[in-house]
């Protein structure tokens, strides 16, 4: 093979293994904020005193 189907090959390659890393790194923040419960608390207020 020449040069210059083995630099492109390289180039596609570290391209492709970057965005898989990318995409694995997303997936872990998604599942990590799906497994955190849910801290807001919704405010309850007290009846009017009449």
């Amino acid at each position: 093979m020449n040069k210059v189907t083995l630099v492109l090959a390289d180039a596609l390659l570290a391209l492709s293994a970057n965005s898989a890393q990318a995409m694995g790194e997303y997936a872990d923040r998604v599942n990590e904020a799906k497994s955190y419960p849910n801290k807001t608390k919704e405010i309850m207020r007290l009846p009017a005193a009449s």
